[in-house]
């Protein structure tokens, strides 16, 4: 037999560098995205590599490289995992991982000190093994973002990273469906460094598991809370009141998204009129319920206000909306046609070059 035969063997046997190959796939450094990011078992997340590959990483048992440096002996923490490692993508992480024991150390470390989590670029193909791998050792996450994990992310997986983050200032549940009132808890009693909250489409939520929030003092700038049902008046007043423990909210709170709120008032938009004066955006597109009553006080409280949304609010009306666009605030809805001439025709009036 020759050399390279054996070689070849020892790869694909593992023997002398205990790794494993999957007879039925090709080595790890060609495999495609979907079977790092929907793995079918848990054999794709072991330690497989090809003798070309093992290579870059590692002169074992090869001569003409001993006197070389190669990446692995670059220092870990200060080089590879800060300058080079945020660089690859998730599924180029999850290759290198399984090169070879000591590239599934490195890549494990980069995961523990990493300070975002962001799987929303995959929505909800990708896997809960591959969450749990990425967030099993971190302790520092400062963004956490699964936008449209829709039904693997569960409060089981959820809550060890919340637990474990404590300084956690962004939180990105945006159509997370599956989870429940148990991982609004969790957030509200362990997140006091919290300022964006997304909770779109959640339509779990409800006053009664929104109440550890309430109660603990933060300083929140942007909440999403668009599209879930359950939320009524009771829950924005309760959000926004003059409380002491909200007060420090009512302050700090810079964006609101309410959209496609049916159940919401004015009695809820008069509350945040009165309590949020730092307001630069507010959404009430689709809350058909919302008068000129409400939005008259949003100018006469809200100086600070720049955008807003109203869209199929049909009891909304120009009468309303006149004075905040005379301050500058953009509205997604255009003003009737007649305003717009009447504002026109001083202009044309009074330009000295216009046609005698």
């Amino acid at each position: 037999m020759s050399t390279s035969d054996t070689k070849s063997e020892n790869c694909s046997t593992g023997e002398g560098d205990n790794m494993t190959v999957l007879p039925d796939k090709q080595p790890c450094h060609s495999c495609n995205c979907d079977e790092v990011c929907e793995p079918k078992d848990d054999s794709l997340f072991e330690d497989s590599c090809s003798e070309a590959t093992e290579s870059l990483f590692s002169s074992k048992d090869n001569s003409c490289l001993n006197d070389s440096m190669t990446l692995l002996d670059l220092p870990w923490e200060q080089v590879l995992s800060y300058h080079i490692l945020p660089y690859l993508s998730v599924p180029d992480l999850f290759r290198l991982r399984a090169v070879s024991p000591a590239c599934l150390e490195l890549v494990q470390l980069h995961f523990s000190y990493s300070h975002v989590v962001n799987t929303s670029p995959f929505k909800d193909n990708f896997s809960p093994k591959a969450f749990e791998i990425m967030t099993r050792d971190c302790q520092s996450l400062r963004v956490l973002s699964v936008r449209g994990a829709k039904s693997w992310m569960t409060n089981g997986l959820l809550l060890k990273v919340i637990i474990s983050n404590p300084r956690l200032e962004k939180i990105d549940l945006t159509g997370c469906i599956a989870l429940s009132g148990a991982s609004m808890y969790c957030i509200g009693v362990n997140c006091s460094h919290l300022k964006h909250l997304a909770l779109r489409d959640c339509v779990w939520l409800t006053l009664d598991n929104f109440l550890s929030f309430l109660c603990n003092r933060r300083d929140i700038e942007f909440l999403d809370m668009s599209g879930c049902w359950n939320v009524n008046d009771d829950l924005v007043v309760n959000l926004v009141k003059t409380s002491p423990r909200a007060q420090c909210l009512s302050f700090s709170l810079k964006h609101l998204l309410m959209s496609n709120l049916y159940g919401l008032t004015d009695r809820a938009v008069v509350a945040v009129a009165h309590s949020c004066p730092n307001l630069i955006q507010l959404n009430l597109k689709g809350c058909w319920r919302i008068t000129n009553q409400s939005i008259h006080l949003l100018s006469q409280f809200c100086p600070k206000l720049r955008f807003l949304q109203v869209m199929e609010c049909g009891s909304v009306t120009e009468d309303s909306l006149k004075s905040l666009r005379s301050r500058g605030v953009r509205i997604d809805r255009l003003p009737p046609p007649s305003s717009s001439l009447a504002r026109l025709e001083p202009l044309h009036r009074n330009n000295p070059h216009r046609d005698s």
